[in-house]
């Protein structure tokens, strides 16, 4: 269940939006965010299959929280293909409901590299 955000509070939930390209993948993808901010989570669905592996995992979440955005930061291991980790870090504006961020593909013997930019807007939550 969702509350309303109070001061620098947000809701638990907050999804975003929008369309990026996955390092080692061609096209963009369509993509909705899941922050879980008080339970430092991040759930990542794509509608569409974006990898060749689909027994991809994301850890290491950290979220700190400042005056005007939040940072998540997590790693993905296993996007696009096995043995690939991606590192992810983005801001989540609080004045504008946006989230922007960077991949970035750390080395691998698949030589996937890379750093790649996107943003989102924000579909519920706070």
């Amino acid at each position: 269940m969702n509350q309303k955000s109070k001061g620098n509070q947000s809701l638990d939930k907050v999804k975003y939006h929008g369309h990026l390209r996955i390092p080692g993948t061609p096209e963009e993808a369509e993509i909705i965010f899941t922050v879980g901010f008080d339970s430092k989570s991040v759930k990542l669905d794509f509608p569409h299959p974006v990898a060749t592996n689909s027994k991809w995992q994301i850890g290491s979440v950290t979220v700190r929280r400042l005056l005007k955005y939040d940072e998540v930061h997590f790693v993905t291991t296993g996007l696009p293909i096995e043995g690939v980790d991606l590192q992810w870090k983005t801001n989540c504006a609080k004045s504008d409901n946006t989230l922007a961020g960077v991949i970035i593909a750390r080395p691998n013997k698949h030589k996937v590299v890379g750093e790649i930019g996107f943003s989102l807007v924000q579909i519920s939550g706070k």
